[in-house]
C-alpha cells in the first residue's frame, strides 16, 4: 500500500510540474504590444512629399518617383499617390517624365498605375526626335 501511494504521489507531483512547465511561461509574459486589427481599407500610415530612388545593380538610379502624399493601405499592400511625377533613367538615352495627377503603386512596388492628365515627355535621342503623349491612364512596369 505504501508503495503505490507513494507512485500516485509522484504522479501527481510530476503532472503538476507539467502543467506548470506548460502554463507559467505563457501566464507571466504579457504582450508588448496588444494589436488591434483596423478597419478593412483604412490606411496604416502617409507620407508627405515622397521620394524614391531605384539604383541599378551598377548604383546608377533607374528610376525617382516623388509624389506630393502617399498614403498605404496594408489590405492589398498598395499605396495610392496624389501628384506623382516619375523620371526613368536607361544608360546612354535621355530620360523619361511621366506626370499625373494621381497614381496607385501595387504588385509588391512593381506597377504603377498613374491616372488623370497623364503626360509623358521623352527628349531627343541620336536621330530619333523627343516625343511627348498625353493619356487618360498609363501602366507602367517599374522593375
Amino acid at each position: 500500500m505504501n508503495w503505490s501511494l507513494n507512485k500516485i504521489m509522484i504522479t501527481v507531483i510530476l503532472l503538476a510540474l507539467l502543467v506548470l512547465t506548460v502554463w507559467l511561461p505563457n501566464a507571466l509574459v504579457t504582450p508588448a504590444i496588444a494589436l488591434k486589427p483596423g478597419r478593412p481599407n483604412q490606411p496604416d500610415y502617409v507620407i508627405r512629399n515622397f521620394t524614391v530612388t531605384a539604383m541599378s545593380k551598377l548604383g546608377r538610379p533607374k528610376y525617382v518617383l516623388k509624389a506630393h502624399t502617399l498614403v498605404h493601405y496594408p489590405d492589398h499592400n498598395s499605396a495610392m499617390l496624389t501628384e506623382p511625377r516619375l523620371v526613368q533613367y536607361t544608360p546612354g538615352e535621355p530620360a523619361i517624365y511621366t506626370s499625373a495627377q494621381r497614381g496607385r503603386v501595387y504588385d509588391n512596388g512593381k506597377q504603377l498605375l498613374m491616372t488623370g492628365d497623364v503626360k509623358v515627355e521623352r527628349g531627343r535621342y541620336k536621330r530619333a526626335p523627343a516625343g511627348q503623349m498625353t493619356t487618360r491612364q498609363l501602366r507602367i512596369v517599374l522593375d
